[in-house]
């Protein structure tokens, strides 16, 4: 008993850093679920205020000209203060024109929000850049590797 006593500052802490880890981690899954499934206007709830019109742009195409096979976050970073975080997040996308699968890695910034968190921004790390239709359309290049997957 006396050692579950001066154990729980220590686990207190542990159990807060789990959670900002759970609430980051659903936070990231739901935002791309919602986006995965055509949901914008749901998913950009989970945006920052002043990302939103960008958020919605940039997804202006999903769901229409642009059609997700599949999403799956890879990797999610929580910086030392648990103020900001960063999320690799792959797309597979059917460009509807051609019908050609296409794919993507975005890396998404997220920061602290009340008690939750909220995308800040987003950038193609590797892939095709047109998944993100702001992207493709201010002629920025991103990488060679931006070639339909065969």
């Amino acid at each position: 008993m006396a050692a579950c006593i001066a154990l729980s500052p220590l686990c207190a802490c542990f159990l807060a850093g789990a959670s900002t880890d759970k609430k980051i981690g659903d936070i990231v899954y739901n935002l791309n679920d919602q986006t995965r499934w055509g949901r914008i206007n749901d998913a950009a709830l989970l945006v920052e205020a002043d990302y939103r019109d960008t958020f919605l742009d940039r997804h202006r195409l999903w769901g229409s000209e642009i059609q997700l096979a599949d999403a799956e976050v890879l990797n999610i970073q929580i910086a030392n203060d648990a103020e900001h975080a960063s999320a690799f997040v792959n797309y597979s996308w059917y460009a509807m024109k051609d019908m050609t699968l296409h794919e993507t890695t975005l890396q998404q910034r997220w920061n602290a929000r009340n008690s939750s968190f909220a995308l800040s921004s987003e950038l193609v790390v590797r892939g095709d850049p047109g998944l993100l239709s702001a992207a493709s359309s201010s002629g920025q290049h991103f990488s060679a590797d931006s070639h339909p997957v065969r």
